[in-house]
């Protein structure tokens, strides 16, 4: 069986939206290629490698979510810092009408999206999820988001890039993506 025929069988399971995710960061993965010493070339092969899917829901209660629009970061770890330990911050990539954005939201053990800024949820959540601490405290020290940076990779992700994902970074919520994925 070819390659594309496992990656087939392996995303059967997803929704559209979290197969077209998944399938745009496997593009982008294998366009970047192999660095030479990193343990993943690419934010994409890095998501891929450690990512979790996460449930897109409405802003619980039917109302507008409280966040301010473009600022999905700074809301979504003050919002997850606030929430004593029941939230945690996610930072990735939602699929938003038809394409990829860079996106954080908030996330409960039961990995429902809990998202501040967006008026409609996306259709497909892509992630790594941190403890509200973990993260306020990268964002502070490195001055901006986990893994984005207007546009590029930000510096914290760089680093888990070239030398992995600290032990017991991430918090246990959300679905890995399936086996080939």
């Amino acid at each position: 069986m070819d390659d594309e025929a496992v990656w087939s069988d392996a995303t059967a399971e997803l929704a559209d939206g979290e197969r077209w995710l998944v399938d745009w960061l496997r593009r982008d993965a294998a366009f970047r290629g192999a660095r030479p010493g990193w343990v993943h070339s690419s934010l994409a092969g890095l998501l891929l490698a450690h990512g979790r899917l996460f449930t897109p829901a409405p802003w619980p209660g039917g109302g507008p979510p409280p966040g301010e629009p473009g600022k999905c970061f700074i809301e979504s770890v003050s919002w997850a810092s606030a929430s004593g330990g029941e939230l945690a911050y996610v930072e990735g990539w939602a699929w938003d009408i038809a394409f990829p954005v860079e996106h954080a939201w908030c996330t409960g053990s039961d990995g429902i999206v809990r998202d501040l800024t967006w008026p409609r949820p996306g259709a497909a959540y892509l992630g790594l999820p941190v403890t509200a601490e973990t993260a306020s405290a990268l964002m502070g020290e490195h001055g901006g988001p986990l893994l984005h940076d207007n546009g590029l990779v930000g510096p914290v992700a760089q680093s888990w890039m070239r030398g992995g994902l600290p032990a017991g970074l991430l918090v246990d919520a959300g679905r890995p993506l399936p086996a080939g994925g």
